[in-house]
Parts: C-alpha cells; structure tokens; sequence
C-alpha cells in the first residue's frame, strides 16, 4: 500500500480540478482499509472514488483513500434471480454491462452512468425509471470510528430521492468496500415507462422502435438508453462535467400549477415513484407535492449553452454544468451559485445540488 504526499487529485475527479491531498492512498481489500485506518488514526479522511459526483474546492488537509476493490461474484441464485457482489472499486458502467451480457436485469437502465459501484451505491443513483435500491440487497463497508467491518441493509442507508446517509449524515463516516445485487434472470419484462412531454429527445419506446422490434431483448434496451444518454449529456472527453448538477425540486401542487402557467408543456412526477407512468398528466394533481423538471426551468430562463469565463451549461442539456477543464471548483460553485440565484428570484424556488460539494 502506497501513500502519496502533496498528491494532484485532477485526474481524480471528472470536472478535473487540480487541488491536492495532503496524503492520497488506494486500497484494493478490507485489510488495507483497515490498516490505513490504525497507521492515520488522526487524519481526516475523504474517500473518493472517481469522483464523478464530486466538486472538489480546496486541498484535503488529510487522507484521500481511493477504494480500488473490482472483484465481481456469484453470491447465489435460483431459477429466476442471482445475487452478485461487486466491488466499490468496479466501474458501475463495466458492471451494467458485464451482468447485461450474462443476461442480469435489474440495471440495464443505468448504463452509462460515470463512476464506481461504491459512488452508485452512495449517490442513491436513478435514470430511465430505474433505480438502484430496486435491486440493492446490502452494502459492506469499514466503519472509519469503530475501524471494524460492518454490513448495512438498505432500510438502514436512509435512501431517499438522490440522497442516503452515505451521502450526508455518514459522508465521513464509511470506507464502502463491496454491494450485494438481486438481479432477474433471462426476463422479458423492462422498465420502458420513461417519456418526455416536452423535450427534444422523446421516449425509450420511441428509441427502442427505432433500431428493435418485440419481443426486446436486454441489450436493445441498453442500446436504447446509451443512445438516450449520448444525445443528452456533455462528452467527459471534452468538458469537465458531473453530468446533472442539481436535483428536480418537490414544490407543492399549488405551487407547479402556478409554475406550469408561466412555463409551457412543464411536467411533474410524483414524490416517492422515481419511474415515469405513461398517464393522464392530471393523476398528478391528487398529489400534494410533486417533483418538477430542474433542467425545465432552467432551460426557460436561458441557461443553457450560457458560460461565464471556464464554466457554462451544456448545449445539450440545462442541468448539466461543464467547465474548459481549467476552471478552479470555486469558480465552478460560483458559477452553480449564479443558477440557483435566477431561480430563486424568478421562480422563488430553491435548487438543491445533486453533487456533493467538498469545501
């Protein structure tokens, strides 16, 4: 196990900015994390993976722990699931893809999503109508103030939309070293609800008609939403980017009923069901809060495409932000800060940012 002094973490983090660790080391098993945890008992620990959910503002005055664990296994199965751990380390797109081919449903949805097991995990990540505590059994991980091994059930995580404790109460509390997935075997049942009202890039049926007939098979549902995601998202190759910077607003009925009068074609989804039902618009106003499209709003008040110096929105989508790969995190926060500024004043509603903040 190495530790690094004085360590660049621009190549650590998907906007790319340069700040530096005091000390930076990856662990590649519990034991390491173990280890790492009695050799720096006083240092503040930052665990990061990719860091593609993560906006990094000023060196870490501590230890950056990378976890790089990629083991994948059969835990179990019966004739209709199979249970596989992955590593926190694993790329999460590698492992959409590697159960794809074994013909695994349960994730074929989230393909495409930058990052680890471990941040997927943490993040609570959604997209397309699924979501990952659908097939999210357990996570084990090493518990940074107890330096013991610890396994924690979902109803434990504090998993709401976006959120979970790994993310807020627990950021510092965590080194996750592996999750346990419940996965359906050779289905022929998808999550295909996923639409728009008023975009540019229409539904995953429409994308699945246009390349694949029924009966659909995983992988043209995969296909359907990695062409979704190319039209959609800033290429990580070119900006440095996080994807979706900010979480949908949940606004009570009233308020989206006033909003949807100065907004055209605004949809709502309801609260608790991240899945998007083809259905009568108007269901929704049973509802008393409803989540609303951030990227919507800002898209109406010109945001997208608009850049300030490095940073700006990507001209494919209002809600990702981007950067020249120079810009510092403090000027990509005031940037952020200057978005949520034009919402509050012409809307008085508050985004809330989807990547955590490092400062």
């Amino acid at each position: 196990m190495k530790i690094e002094e004085n360590y660049s973490l621009k190549n650590h983090n998907t906007f790319n900015v340069d700040v530096k660790a005091k000390l930076y080391t990856e662990v590649s098993s519990v034991i390491d994390c173990l280890n790492i945890l009695k050799t720096y008992p006083k240092e503040k620990i930052l665990v990061l993976g990719d860091g593609s959910n993560t906006l990094l503002i000023k060196d870490w005055e501590g230890i950056v722990i990378r976890p790089i664990i990629k083991t994948i296994r059969k835990v179990k199965e019966d004739e209709q699931f199979i249970y596989i751990e992955s590593g926190s380390g694993t790329n999460w797109d590698h492992f959409v893809r590697y159960c794809v081919a074994k013909n695994y449903a349960g994730i074929e949805n989230l393909v495409m999503i930058p990052g680890t097991v471990g941040g997927a995990v943490a993040q609570n990540i959604a997209a397309y109508g699924q979501n990952i505590t659908d097939t999210l059994v357990s996570v084990r991980a090493v518990d940074i103030k107890s330096k013991k091994k610890v396994m924690l059930l979902p109803e434990e995580c504090g998993y709401e939309y976006r959120r979970s404790n790994f993310k807020n109460k627990w950021r510092y509390r965590y080194i996750i070293t592996s999750a346990v997935f419940k996965l359906r075997k050779n289905t022929k049942e998808f999550e295909l609800s996923y639409h728009e009202r008023a975009g540019r890039y229409g539904s995953i049926l429409e994308e699945l008609n246009s390349f694949a007939k029924e009966p659909y098979t995983i992988q043209d549902v995969m296909q359907a939403v990695i062409n979704q995601r190319a039209k959609r998202l800033p290429s990580v190759d070119e900006y440095g980017t996080c994807g979706s910077f900010f979480e949908n607003p949940v606004v009570p009925i009233k308020k989206y009923e006033e909003l949807s009068k100065m907004i055209s074609e605004l949809q709502c989804y309801p609260v608790e069901d991240l899945r998007y039902h083809i259905k009568d618009w108007a269901e929704y106003r049973k509802e008393d809060f409803v989540k609303i499209p951030a990227g919507r709003i800002l898209d109406e008040l010109g945001w997208r495409g608009r850049w300030i110096g490095n940073v700006g929105v990507s001209e494919k989508h209002a809600l990702c932000v981007v950067s020249n790969k120079e810009a510092t995190g403090k000027e990509i926060l005031d940037f952020v800060h200057e978005m949520q500024k034009d919402v509050k004043l012409k809307y008085d509603i508050d985004l809330i940012s989807e990547v955590n903040i490092i400062e």
